[in-house]
């Protein structure tokens, strides 16, 4: 406040001198009053102007960071000191920061603008410009430039090749060079980019650039080969179209005008590397037993060297196909699997045919043929003795029973109850009429053995046949339940288990598996001798296929569809059952890799049967203590099919069927049943099918049955 005070009184002193002397020189009033006025004014001038210096000092700057950065500018940089809460512009030596922001009055950041050599940085406010000191000196850095790219990367020793270096820091080049070579000519294009003639040389060579900052390092972006010859390679494979798995090996040849090229080659599958081998008189070979199922584009490729230019062969189109297993392997999948859904489809609708049989005939018998098969029906077995219920009013009959059927055990058995139509023949009394339990329920098990058997095959038209390669057996074990919802109409349910095994000889294949079934159907008697039938049934099946040294698990989803309409006509005692019937099968089966790494896809077929014919049976008489029933039948054949399986994964290889179930054939069943003395009942019977064809389908059956109490 002293330079104020003094200042104050200076100012004062001064206005009443200049008064004194007007009033001396007598002006007028005015004018003295002017005088006054103004010395008042010098003084507050004076006083008010010394105010605002002493309020707004200059700044200072204690330190920056960081001290250094990049010619280019751009660097943040933070001031420390004081006085800055009114800071008006910031320098970097005599240039203005890029730009800046007032933290608080001890802070300031600043962005550094371009330049070079070490500069002070200050800071200005109204009261002035910071006193520059060591600690506000930033210096600017110069970075040498880089090289990261060349394009092309080699050209003929006689030079003259433009070459595009890319990279950064080349503003104000000095220099570039072809290894120890200046190059012929270059242009700085940008700060990133030069265009440079290459000079004469030889060998392989690194580009620099040189700036006021320094040179770029060398590294493997920047090398330059000179080549003296031009070279050709010519590419071959020891096997195409090869198998997968199968080792392969590709050969190229580097040839030049002059001399033998020396090096290394790399072998490429569609551009991607695949392996590397060294020259040796010009030649190098890569095997490789990898490739992938598929067509392959394979490239060999000369990398050059101080004599001779880089080259890349023509490329070979390498084909890679389904190994040879792989391909039986589906083979036997497409032949065998039509042939397990044919036979489960006869053994299924056989069982059901003869289920709604029994269940419209108040439980049948105990166990009875149904065309090859073995049928056990539970609800058949009646009481001991049906006329114990009713004692008084049939033992005179029971005693007739006995005496006219001498040998022959009293009562009535099962076995006589279930082979009551064996019984027409035997000479009894005229009996009164007796009242038998209607039975709503029947639970019956059907178990059939079936296989195969190519007996002959076709090898070419008007040539001749082969012999048998197919064979094999199946078994189809089958419960069901029947209902009698009404007098002419039958629900039921059945379930069931198959097992088979069949090889293909001439493949060296064979197909396993097992499955279960379920489902439903129902029985309509639309007259007396006429009846209609339909079912529905799903199956799960578990294949296992080997074939060779291939093999492959997978699954099978069928369904099937099974409908008909059987007669029933008697002459005399031969029974005559006509029938007309179809079942349709429909089949998924799942894709999978089998064990050679070969892509099995997915599988689509359908196939089933429309068969017509007759069975008939005739119950003789032997002995009173045995029975003998024969049967026979003759049908005529439609096998179906169709499949989807006309390519193998990937490769587009097609697989033809050597075993087509498709066209007319015909069939025979037979079979014999006896009753023992005992009661025992003894069963054989066959089927044999295929007749006119080139594939025989046979089942067979034994049946047994043990009365019991």
């Amino acid at each position: 406040m002293l330079p104020i005070a003094n200042l104050a009184r200076t100012s004062f002193r001064l206005a009443v001198s200049r008064l004194a002397s007007n009033l001396r020189n007598g002006l007028p009033s005015t004018a003295m009053a002017r005088c006054a006025a103004c010395g008042l004014g010098l003084i507050a001038a004076a006083l008010f102007g010394s105010v605002a210096s002493a309020t707004a000092p200059a700044p200072a700057v204690a330190s920056i960071s960081p001290t250094s950065g990049p010619a280019a500018g751009g660097t943040t940089v933070v001031i420390a000191g004081g006085s800055f809460r009114t800071a008006t512009a910031v320098h970097f030596g005599a240039v203005n920061a890029t730009s800046f922001v007032i933290d608080s009055n001890e802070q300031i950041t600043a962005v550094a603008p371009a330049g070079t050599g070490t500069v002070d940085v200050t800071v200005s406010n109204p009261g002035g410009t910071s006193i520059t000191s060591p600690a506000d000196r930033f210096t600017y850095t110069a970075s040498a430039p880089t090289v990261t790219s060349i394009s092309p990367g080699s050209g003929p020793s006689a030079g003259g090749t433009s070459v595009t270096v890319t990279g950064t820091g080349f503003t104000g080049a000095s220099a570039v060079k072809f290894g120890a070579t200046n190059a012929a000519s270059f242009t700085v294009d940008s700060a990133t980019s030069i265009t440079a003639v290459s000079p004469a040389g030889s060998g392989t060579v690194d580009i620099a650039v040189t700036t006021a900052a320094g040179t770029s390092a060398t590294s493997a972006a920047d090398r330059f080969s000179f080549a003296v010859a031009t070279t050709e390679i010519a590419l071959i494979s020891s096997q195409n179209p090869s198998s997968f798995g199968q080792s392969v090996t590709f050969t190229a040849k580097v040839t030049a005008p002059s001399d033998t090229p020396a090096g290394t080659v790399t072998f490429s599958d569609n551009g991607s590397p695949i392996g590397t081998a060294a020259l040796a008189a010009g030649t190098a070979t890569f095997s490789i037993a990898t490739l992938t199922i598929g067509s392959h584009t394979i490239t060999a490729s000369f990398a050059g060297n101080g004599s001779f230019n880089a080259s890349t062969s023509a490329a070979l189109a390498q084909s890679v196909g389904v190994p040879a297993d792989s391909v039986k392997l589906r083979a036997l999948q497409i032949d065998l699997t039509k042939v397990v859904a044919q036979n489960s489809g006869q053994a299924i609708s056989g069982a059901i045919d003869g289920a709604i049989s029994e269940g419209f005939n108040d439980g049948g018998s105990f166990m009875t043929p149904s065309g090859a098969g073995m049928r056990f029906n539970f609800a058949a077995d009646p009481e001991n003795d049906a006329a114990q219920a009713d004692a008084g009013n049939r033992s005179g009959y029971a005693s007739d029973r006995n005496s006219s059927a001498s040998g022959r055990s009293g009562g009535n058995s099962r076995i006589d109850n279930a082979f009551a139509a064996i019984d027409r023949q035997m000479p009894t009394k005229a009996k009164p009429k007796t009242t038998r339990e209607t039975r709503d329920w029947l639970f019956w098990i059907d178990v059939r053995g079936s296989g195969i058997d190519r007996w002959s095959s076709p090898t070419s038209p008007a040539v001749g046949t082969s012999g048998s390669s197919i064979y094999g057996n199946q078994l189809n074990a089958l419960v069901g339940l029947t209902y009698k919802a009404a007098p002419n109409l039958l629900i039921g349910a059945v379930a069931g288990y198959e097992t088979f095994n069949y090889t293909a000889q001439d493949i060296n294949g064979k197909l396993t598996g097992d499955g279960w079934t379920a489902g439903t159907y129902l029985g309509w008697m639309i007259a007396p001798a006429l009846r209609y039938d339909a079912a529905v049934t799903y199956s799960q099946i578990g294949y296992n296929g080997v074939a060779g040294t291939a093999q492959g698990n997978f699954n099978g989803d069928r369904w099937m569809f099974a409908t008909g309409l059987t007669g029933s006509y008697k002459v005399s005692n031969l029974l005559i059952e006509p029938s007309g019937r179809l079942y349709t099968l429909w089949e998924h089966e799942n894709a999978y890799v089998d064990t050679l790494g070969t892509l099995q896809t997915a599988r689509d077929f359908v196939t089933g049967r429309a068969s017509g014919g007759a069975k008939l049976s005739y119950p003789l008489a032997t002995t009173d203590g045995a029975m003998l029933a024969p049967y026979l039948g003759v049908y005529g054949d439609y096998y179906f099919s169709r499949d989807d399986a006309a390519a193998l994964g990937v490769s587009g290889i097609p697989v033809n069927p050597t075993l087509v179930l498709e066209g007319w054939s015909a069939r025979v069943t037979g079979g014999l049943n006896a009753r023992l003395a005992g009661g025992t009942m003894l069963g054989l019977g066959a089927e044999y099918g295929g007749l006119g064809g080139t594939a025989r389908i046979w089942t067979f059956s034994a049946r047994a049955r043990v009365p019991f109490n």
